[in-house]
């Protein structure tokens, strides 16, 4: 049975029991009362009103006779109120059942539609306000399940991007070599381990992003401190610093958390990496550890162009660069600051990037602190 009958038929048998009831009452009730009302009392034959005789008497039966009508004039009336009180019972609940119900059978269509693959369809929010707010829910997981579709769909676009560009230098040099057009000389062959170097590379950066963000990173979690473990990771970028002509600069105070030390060392490893990758010939890349507020805080920050306002809240995005005519080969894989924000998230840390006043990027990231024993 359908929702708008169950409710048609429980509201018509509600108004059905309720006049039934009060009618039976009020019947009864007059029965009591009327013939007192008209002096008819029950006695002796001939008691009546009048005293003993035919007189009494004739009086006594015109009394229960008019008494007698009226309680069959009020039995009327009841049943005609209640067939009334029926109609309007049936009339209203057919409105307010039809009206409460069709929100609910457009949800289940809407519902039933979508998932037969309409996925653009939205419920309208109307009706009683629990149906409604049934339908703002069952639109904010929809619009929630489009938007991780549409993720998912540009996560497929850039790794074939990425992809793409080093698997054609590979495939163009090596018909070259095949061909006759190009000798593997030592060069050719260091430049064709490079693009392979940068497939691994992302690979692997794939591979931990995926693992990070789906929360089956494992962590061999002890107490670290992040001042030490700063100052280790940089001296590694020491010579490529010295290289690309840029000083790099540490200034970190003890600050104990609860972490991988090897994940740590990524998440260093990738802030300064991308510092490099952006600062200037002469430039300086300044590296940080303190404590503020109860927590551990690393920032990063280059003398570089910066980044734009409209940039900022897409830094730490799967292959987001702000520079589009930056390559992957100069660029990086495009995964750095997205594993920097997975890792940190798994260490109950947040990551953050702005802009300096003075120039330049400033990265920083967040981790909850261990109090020192004593």
């Amino acid at each position: 049975m359908s929702l708008t009958a169950r409710l048609l038929l429980t509201v018509a048998l509600t108004a059905l029991f309720s006049v039934s009831l009060t009618g039976y009452l009020s019947y009864r009730s007059a029965t009591e009362r009327v013939p007192r009302a008209f002096g008819v009392t029950q006695g002796p034959r001939g008691a009546g009103p009048g005293g003993p005789g035919a007189l009494g008497e004739q009086a006594g039966m015109g009394a229960m006779g008019a008494s007698r009508a009226l309680l069959d004039e009020l039995q009327s009336a009841t049943l005609r109120a209640a067939s009334v009180a029926l109609g309007v019972a049936l009339a209203a609940g057919g409105w307010i059942a039809l009206r409460s119900s069709r929100p609910i059978t457009q949800l289940a269509d809407v519902t039933r539609r979508y998932g037969a693959g309409e996925r653009g369809l939205r419920a309208a929010p109307s009706g009683p306000s629990e149906v409604a707010a049934l339908a703002r829910v069952f639109n904010d997981t929809a619009d929630r399940l489009q938007a991780e579709e549409d993720q998912r769909q540009r996560f497929t676009t850039d790794v074939a991007h990425e992809l793409r560009t080093p698997l054609s230098v590979l495939k163009s040099e090596l018909e070259a070599i095949q061909d006759g057009l190009m000798e593997a000389d030592p060069e050719t062959v260091q430049q064709l381990l490079q693009q392979v170097d940068l497939l691994a590379r992302l690979v692997s950066d794939l591979r931990l992003l995926t693992l990070a963000e789906a929360g089956e990173l494992t962590l061999e979690a002890e107490p670290v401190d992040l001042a030490a473990l700063v100052r280790d990771a940089v001296r590694g970028f020491l010579s490529r610093a010295q290289d690309a002509g840029v000083s790099l600069l540490v200034a970190a105070e003890p600050a104990l958390v609860e972490g991988d030390p090897e994940r740590l060392r990524q998440v260093v490893n990738a802030l300064v990496d991308n510092a490099l990758q952006f600062a200037p010939r002469g430039g300086t890349i300044e590296v940080g550890v303190r404590v503020a507020r109860g927590a551990a805080v690393l920032e990063v920050a280059d003398d570089g162009p910066g980044i734009a306002p409209e940039d900022l809240p897409h830094v730490f995005r799967r292959f987001y660069r702000a520079d589009p005519a930056r390559s992957a080969l100069t660029g990086g894989s495009g995964l750095g600051l997205s594993i920097v924000a997975a890792i940190t998230a798994l260490h109950g840390g947040r990551v953050e990037a702005d802009t300096r006043r003075a120039g330049g990027a400033l990265l920083r990231v967040e981790l909850p602190t261990l109090a020192r024993p004593v």
